[in-house]
């Protein structure tokens, strides 16, 4: 029988098995490189957050030191003026005794002039805001706004990544609160010491944190760059490997489809030479039976008119040899029936029903009972299972082997035999057991040959070909035969049926 296999479904499942493996592994290293992608933005982000509490912290321990300090006194100039908003304090602008004028910078103001020059050095932006205002130049913007009145709400710190002048910053803000020695210049605005009195904005510059931690994420995905073409390596090398071996089973398939087609070839050619060979065994049987009986009955016949009309002339010497060339007519004769039996045993075809084992046994046992003569014959039947089987089969089977137990134990003064069966595994093991003669068990393999005899004919008539027979019937349905047997102690003869019926042979 040919291999039905597609060399083209074949190399199609190939491709299309490392096609997948392909997509799978990039992307389970896109998945990966992303998950670095991301763990670097968050370190980044982690660095700025720090960046920006440190720089709000610094920028609220200036307020608290200008607040507890009421302001500070500074020479005015072009780039601190006196500051309007606190034109109503009598000294916002004092002078000293050796004539030096100064002008009062509050907390505010200081803040905002440390924070301007922070940043012109770098590039952090620092910011003071309130819904409250004063000065407008500490007006908040849009995400302040939202910011300061969640302040309200309870939350404690604002933080987002947005763009600035088309840079991104980090930008953050924690509130402040309202002082005692902010009272000298708001005590007007309606806010208490202990309140919200606005909020202190950072934004911290993301490109140079970017800048510092783009060598790490650029190692990274060279690296995964090159894990991830050593995968898609291993993948063609793989693909490559195995398409070379679906090549060779491809060419093995070929070979064995043509080996399988000669072998079919050959079977055929052996299946019609065994159709000839049986078609001429057929022939032979016929030939058996028709052409060599005609001598066997003129044998018979001749000797048979010998005995009935010349008796007288025939001394006794003459009776014993006519008589002894009847004896082996009628054995040849008998042979020639077993010859045929142990033929047709092997050629006709099987007819599987369920049979009554038990009850077939018993049907045989009285079939035999002519042959008991005396009566002192003693059978015990056990429990016996049905079987799937032929039953004319086996019915020869339990035929021959119950012969045989008759008539190896009729020489003791009382035969005993029994049958019986026992469930073993997936077998049924059924055994016929006397008492009989027995055997020497170093030619138990002789038993179920054809011919094969341990007694003389003079001791035990017979063919030598019934166990033949059993052995070649219980083979064709599936089972085993074999036999256990000492001299003068007894035989038993076993023999297997599958116990979910038996396969044709």
């Amino acid at each position: 029988m040919a291999i039905s296999s597609s060399p083209r479904s074949s190399l199609s499942l190939l491709r299309h098995n490392a096609a997948l493996a392909l997509l799978l592994w990039s992307v389970g290293a896109g998945l990966s490189w992303w998950w670095s992608y991301n763990t670097h933005q968050q370190r980044v982000l982690e660095l700025a957050k720090v960046e920006a509490a440190t720089n709000i912290n610094k920028d609220w321990s200036f307020r608290l030191w200008a607040t507890s300090h009421g302001g500070v006194y500074v020479p005015p100039d072009e780039k601190t003026p006196p500051n309007p908003y606190l034109a109503n304090l009598p000294d916002r602008d004092i002078i000293t005794e050796n004539g030096k004028r100064l002008t009062l910078m509050n907390p505010a103001y200081v803040l905002r002039q440390i924070m301007q020059g922070y940043s012109d050095l770098y590039g952090v932006k620092g910011h003071i805001t309130s819904l409250n205002l004063t000065n407008p130049v500490n007006e908040p913007d849009a995400w302040e706004v939202a910011a300061l009145k969640s302040f309200k709400l309870g939350v404690k710190e604002a933080v987002t990544v947005a763009d600035i002048d088309g840079k991104p910053y980090l930008r953050m803000i924690r509130p402040i609160l309202m002082e005692k020695g902010c009272l000298k210049c708001h005590a007007n605005i309606g806010i208490k010491v202990g309140e919200i009195r606005g909020g202190i904005s950072t934004a911290i510059p993301m490109e140079p944190l970017y800048a510092a931690f783009k060598p790490d994420f650029q190692g990274a995905s060279l690296i995964h760059s090159m894990f991830w073409l050593l995968g898609v390596g291993a993948i063609v090398f793989m693909a490559w490997r195995a398409k070379r071996e679906a090549d060779e089973i491809d060419r093995y398939q070929g070979e064995i489809n043509h080996l399988n087609r000669d072998l079919e070839q050959r079977v055929a050619a052996r299946t019609g030479d065994l159709e000839a060979a049986n078609q001429e065994l057929e022939a032979f049987s016929f030939s058996v039976s028709h052409d060599l009986r005609a001598p066997l009955r003129a044998i018979d016949g001749f000797s048979r008119i010998l005995l009935d009309d010349y008796t007288d002339k025939l001394d006794e010497e003459g009776m014993r040899l006519l008589n002894e060339v009847r004896d082996n007519a009628g054995r040849m004769e008998q042979l020639i029936d077993d010859m045929l039996k142990f033929s047709r045993a092997g050629r006709v075809e099987i007819f599987f029903s369920e049979i009554d084992m038990e009850k077939l046994a018993r049907e045989v046992v009285q079939e035999l009972q002519p042959a008991v003569g005396d009566g002192k014959l003693q059978v015990e039947i056990d429990a016996i299972p049905p079987a799937k089987g032929d039953r004319a089969m086996l019915h020869q089977v339990f035929f021959n082997l119950l012969s045989n137990a008759i008539k190896f134990s009729r020489t003791k003064e009382t035969p005993r035999i029994k049958l019986g069966c026992s469930i073993e595994g997936d077998e049924a093991v059924y055994f016929v057991r006397d008492n009989g003669v027995g055997f020497d068990m170093q030619y138990a393999g002789k038993l179920f040959g054809v011919f094969q005899r341990l007694h003389g004919v003079d001791e035990f008539e017979g063919t030598g070909i019934g166990l033949a027979i059993v052995k070649r019937i219980v083979t064709r349905h599936g089972g085993r035969v074999w036999a256990d047997g000492q001299v003068n102690g007894g035989a038993t003869f076993y023999f297997t049926l599958p116990v979910k019926g038996a396969a044709q042979r």
